[in-house]
């Protein structure tokens, strides 16, 4: 049995009066045939070398040389934006729901995590007095080194760790470049121990590098299983010649482009899920988002949570979406005790809380279904091996939609600039023209 179910059935007319008719995919299946060996080929030429981590040797240096830290240090403090801390992130709350939702831990008895995507200071200052009372592992992640995020909040941290901790290099970890970088540097010059985010392995697409693995690890998480789970999902992809991710590809983009459904909302069933929602907004955003006549906008939602705030214009608004509902096999026990006896909450005495939430899906499938709101479903095993199934699937679709739209999925030239414009406000030398122009605007 698959860790992964894919159900695309209702992504169809034939069950869905706002779907796609199956002819317009059979008939779109030469070129899906093409995106898929385009892609296939460009793996083969080392063009994508994310899709062949589980694969490396120097994978499995990373979760050799990364043993020394599991479940040693407390807190756990993780430094990165983006690519570089939306995957570690989803994989602790997947793998210690509800304890990383509720307690920022990784389970009862793990030590507290803390992910730090932002400058915003109240957060990283609470985060340092953690730090300062604790036994604390720092992990530092950036592809270039030179994130400003990043750098930002390393000041801080590197500060705070000279000042207490004789050991400070046993507890302060980079993730970055290979080669270039002022993290490579500081790492360099303070014999520090570090891990490579090897070149071609773009940040959104780098959650089965040492970005997703060395965090993973520390947490005591099995990171192969991650790995197992990717090998996994490759194969039966191959195996069907595309299958259901070349499937999904094809439809999301003929729903945009012909029927006029640019908006894909990740409706997710399960709060350790929730972060996976933002991991894929980045991919899907970041990575299609590159032409003003035709780029799909990624959105995540919570079931049920969202049924009383946005599915009322899911039903009754523009029909412009496109829903991809996750939800999990099965759910924990807890059961509901006979109480408050009203003729209403009869039908919930002794009910499994995880039946009301898959009552609740359901409904809303139906719903959507019945107003012309075209969805496919994924259901996870409660697994990492599921996991990492879905990072590969996701990150598959994605390079294939590349093809469809014309455009190059592993680029984010506009964010460049207000990177150089922030720079630029900053001060930074060599960033004098952005500095200027900032100033100009303000006038």
């Amino acid at each position: 049995m698959r860790a992964i179910e894919v159900d695309t059935r209702h992504l169809f007319k034939d069950l869905n009066p706002g779907g796609i008719e199956r002819k317009e995919v059979e008939s779109f299946w030469p070129k899906g045939q093409r995106a898929l060996w385009n892609v296939q080929t460009k793996r083969n030429q080392g063009e994508l070398p994310f899709l062949d981590l589980p694969y490396r040797k120097d994978t499995e240096e990373i979760l050799e040389n990364s043993k020394d830290l599991s479940l040693k240090f407390d807190p756990v403090v993780v430094l990165g934006i983006g690519g570089s801390c939306l995957a570690p992130q989803a994989i602790a709350h997947f793998t210690f729901h509800p304890w990383m939702l509720l307690e920022s831990k990784a389970g009862p008895n793990g030590p507290k995590v803390f992910f730090l995507d932002n400058v915003d200071p109240s957060t990283c200052q609470k985060a340092l007095e953690e730090a300062r009372e604790g036994n604390p592992l720092v992990l530092a992640i950036s592809k270039s080194g030179s994130t400003l995020e990043t750098l930002s909040q390393l000041l801080l941290f590197l500060k705070a760790l000279k000042d207490r901790f004789q050991d400070w290099k046993e507890r302060l970890v980079i993730i970055t470049d290979p080669k270039r970088g002022p993290l490579r540097e500081l790492a360099e010059k303070e014999c520090l121990k570090s891990f490579p985010i090897e070149k071609g392995v773009v940040g959104r697409y780098s959650a089965l590098s040492a970005v997703g693995l060395v965090p993973s690890v520390a947490l005591g998480i099995n990171a192969e299983e991650l790995l197992l789970g990717a090998i996994e999902a490759d194969r039966w992809i191959r195996e069907e010649e595309g299958g259901v991710a070349l499937e999904v590809a094809m439809s999301l983009f003929l729903l945009h482009k012909n029927y006029g459904k640019p908006i894909w909302i990740t409706l997710i069933y399960g709060d350790g899920l929730f972060p996976l929602g933002f991991w894929r907004n980045q991919l899907v955003g970041e990575s299609l988002g590159k032409r003003e006549d035709l780029a799909p906008t990624p959105m995540v939602s919570r079931g049920t949570t969202d049924q009383h705030s946005q599915l009322q214009l899911w039903l009754e608004g523009p029909k412009d979406k496109v829903f991809t509902v996750l939800g999990l096999k099965e759910y924990p026990s807890l059961k509901l005790p006979e109480e408050f006896p009203r003729d209403e909450t009869y039908c919930l005495w002794g009910k499994e809380m995880g039946e009301i939430l898959l009552s609740e899906k359901k409904a809303t499938e139906f719903v959507l279904e019945e107003k012309g709101c075209p969805f496919y479903r994924i259901n996870l095993q409660n697994s990492i091996k599921a996991l990492g199934a879905l990072f590969f699937l996701w990150e598959l679709e994605v390079l294939l939609l590349g093809e469809f739209y014309g455009i190059d999925p592993l680029t984010q030239p506009a964010v460049e600039r207000g990177k150089r414009l922030t720079w630029g406000i900053l001060g930074r030398k060599g960033f004098e023209k952005e500095r200027k122009e900032i100033e100009s605007w303000e006038k």
